[in-house]
């Protein structure tokens, strides 16, 4: 039977991942400012979207996913040569999409997916604990991140008509992350924001709560959660693949739905720490993201950026944080006042601002895109160099 890895063991994949994302959004997002000030001479928005979906956030997403998951199902975490090479992969990605080897990048990213869900598929099956019936959602994710990832794949290489290009991309964001988002935050959310008990790795029977639930009601959640996630990508398919926004309306309503489930966010965090308002915040910047969407398609592009830089960055601060201190034997005290958290929270949610705004300045567009850019790098970076010392075991 596979033993149970100790509560903060030094192979820990988030080790690794997360100063890797950290570092890999910096690379993506950086070509605005370079752009504005001129310190290179053009800009590719493509390179910039793969290298935030296919690299920062995937970094983040395995960095987690290898991490929880072995714990939430009582097995072993990936071996040390898995972490590092699938990193080494990555690093190969951002590579080849900054400088738009679109044909190499989508082939490695396809590989470097096929191994996170092969990892993913052992740990399930191997099972001592069943995973939190939210996570239902997150296996959607991956699926669909895959999806995604083929079709963009054969995009590059001329395989799948052009008209998919579009699909494929939203099957990554709207689909993968999305999906990942809503499952991995609806268990996670309510533990963070105070109103549930939180995961207790020694005691992996009551993950779901006081008591354990019947295996009816379990099984009974675990449909709901799977007709929302076909429908949520039902709806992707159907406004992309075949051109009716309309289904929009549907995503949206799936989105909330699930978000006011799990999350009640109309209740202020039980728990007043900085990180729980990060958490708290970041969802109803993803509410509004999905309905903003669908009532200015003009700006779908634009006000996207509410669910990427706001809500995306903002879980991404806060689940951070959470791990690093939890699984590092840090004290969660640090979560009350952390100003690095702080910092990042402020300097993300102003980046935001100016890049949802910018199309309505047009003669100021790339300076908009600019100061969003350094703002974002100066709130990752100053969060991600506390994490780091965090993660070394120094103090600060």
């Amino acid at each position: 039977m596979p033993q149970l890895e100790p509560h903060g063991n030094p192979g820990d994949p988030y080790r690794i991942f997360f100063p890797l994302g950290i570092v890999m959004g910096i690379a993506g997002v950086s070509i605005w400012p370079l752009y504005y000030w001129g310190a290179i001479g053009g800009y590719n928005g493509r390179s910039h979207a793969f290298v935030q979906t296919d690299c920062f956030l995937f970094a983040f997403i395995v960095g987690f996913i290898w991490t929880a998951l072995p714990r939430f199902t009582g097995t072993s975490i990936p071996s040390r040569a898995s972490q590092y090479f699938v990193a080494c992969l990555l690093v190969a990605a951002v590579v080849a999409f900054e400088f738009q080897y679109f044909r190499v990048g989508h082939v490695i990213f396809v590989a470097v997916h096929a191994m996170v869900i092969a990892v993913a598929a052992r740990r399930f099956i191997r099972r001592q604990h069943p995973p939190p019936e939210t996570f239902v959602l997150v296996g959607f994710g991956l699926l669909s991140g895959m999806v995604g990832a083929i079709l963009a794949a054969g995009v590059a290489w001329e395989l799948v008509p052009l008209g998919l290009d579009v699909l494929g991309r939203r099957l990554l964001t709207e689909g993968m992350v999305l999906l990942l988002v809503l499952g991995i935050g609806g268990f996670l959310g309510p533990r963070l924001l105070g109103f549930a008990q939180l995961p207790n790795f020694q005691n992996l029977e009551k993950l779901s709560g006081n008591t354990k639930p019947s295996f009816a009601m379990m099984k009974h959640r675990q449909t709901i959660y799977a007709i929302a996630a076909m429908l949520l990508l039902l709806s992707i398919v159907v406004e992309y693949g075949w051109s009716l926004p309309a289904v929009a309306w549907l995503r949206a309503g799936i989105g909330t739905s699930l978000i006011l489930l799990n999350i009640q966010p109309w209740r202020k965090p039980a728990t007043r720490t900085t990180l729980s308002w990060c958490v708290w915040i970041a969802h109803w910047l993803l509410i509004t993201a999905l309905w903003m969407v669908v009532i200015v398609p003009k700006y779908r592009i634009d006000f996207l950026h509410i669910m990427f830089m706001g809500a995306f960055t903002l879980l991404i601060l806060a689940v951070g944080t959470r791990v690093v201190l939890s699984h590092g034997g840090h004290g969660l005290g640090e979560e009350s006042r952390s100003w690095p958290l702080r910092i990042g929270i402020i300097t993300v949610i102003i980046a935001m601002f100016a890049r949802i705004t910018a199309p309505f300045v047009p003669l100021s567009y790339f300076s908009h895109l600019a100061w969003a850019g350094g703002l974002w790098i100066g709130g990752i970076g100053i969060w991600g160099v506390s994490l780091f010392r965090r993660i070394r075991g120094t103090a600060g």
